[in-house]
């Protein structure tokens, strides 16, 4: 939501209407026609409130390579400062319209292996020391939940894929080890092999853009080879569907430990012994810079930090 009062064209500062959502939707689609269609105007509206940005602030937004639209240096400024103002817009309409009460509403965005098998016991430890607080827990891949983000429809995200640090703002959460295993039957079982050996297995993995397979893939191009060089490659959103068909020898995976936690334990899987692959990586808070609401969630974050299950 944002206001325009009409004295704003004397000059004052005023928080700019639908031209940054026509702007915003620019920057999404990188194509006037597209813009103008999910907006439901026409393609001169979107031009035209473009060029009133740019006249307004002084310096291009867009410029074309060739005949691809890319943004500005100013461009990719405007647009980061634009998203945090559109997150805090979001919630101040929300604090705005809540009820008066001691509710305090916590919406949190994990990557599946942290929403599904890390975060669970923790809300439940916070909720039963602050019971005035509400969690809505949103678990999607890496991507995904930065896009929530910048729309403003999470406070903040548990990731454990790459992103922009120098875009969002961060918090190291923890190093958890990533992993190779395979089902009791795997030939590879119980030798010690390069990466590059595992090829020989089908790959069972996550869909694009999730955090695992982010890992899995920069590794293997470390490595100088794709998962494509692999027997076959099943692509399997489940994590309980991965593991039920490792464990069914129907190829090896890769994920952090404590999906398969329970698996290594009673023997129903086991790690793929390779050569050189003591690898651990981050388990990250991310939100975006300049939240005007940090304190009402990093009670939460202090309390993650300092969990001990």
């Amino acid at each position: 939501m944002w206001y325009d009062e009409e004295n704003a064209l004397k000059g004052e500062n005023f928080m700019l209407d639908n031209r940054v959502e026509t702007f915003l939707a620019l920057c999404e689609k990188m194509n006037y026609t597209r813009t103008a269609e999910t907006l439901h105007i026409t393609q001169p509206a979107v031009t035209q409130q473009i060029r009133w940005l740019e006249e307004y602030y002084g310096c291009r937004l867009f410029s074309y390579q060739g005949k691809v639209l890319q943004l500005t240096e100013k461009g990719e400024t405007l647009r980061r400062l634009a998203q945090q103002m559109t997150a805090n817009a979001q919630r101040i309409l929300q604090e705005m319209e809540r009820e008066e009460n001691t509710e305090i509403h916590l919406r949190i965005g994990a990557t599946k292996t942290i929403g599904d098998y890390m975060l669970p016991p923790i809300m439940v430890d916070f909720l039963q020391e602050n019971p005035q607080y509400r969690l809505h827990l949103t678990v999607d891949n890496t991507g995904k939940l930065l896009h929530m983000m910048e729309e403003g429809k999470i406070d903040f995200a548990i990731v454990e894929g790459f992103f922009d640090k120098e875009k969002y703002d961060f918090t190291l959460y923890k190093r958890e080890r990533f992993l190779g295993v395979c089902g009791k039957a795997c030939p590879l079982r119980g030798k010690n092999i390069s990466l590059w050996e595992t090829r020989t297995e089908p790959l069972i993995l996550r869909e694009s853009g999730s955090g695992t397979r982010d890992i899995l893939e920069e590794l293997l191009k470390e490595n100088n080879f794709t998962i494509h060089s692999y027997a076959a490659v099943q692509e399997v959103s489940n994590f309980q569907a991965i593991k039920a068909m490792a464990e069914a020898n129907l190829g090896i995976t890769f994920l952090y430990e404590p999906v398969v936690k329970e698996e290594l334990k009673e023997k129903r899987l086991f790690p793929l012994e390779i050569l050189n692959f003591d690898i651990f990586r981050e388990l990250n808070f991310v939100y975006l810079q300049n939240s005007l609401f940090r304190q009402t969630w990093q009670p939460f974050v202090e309390f993650t930090l300092n969990w001990e299950g």
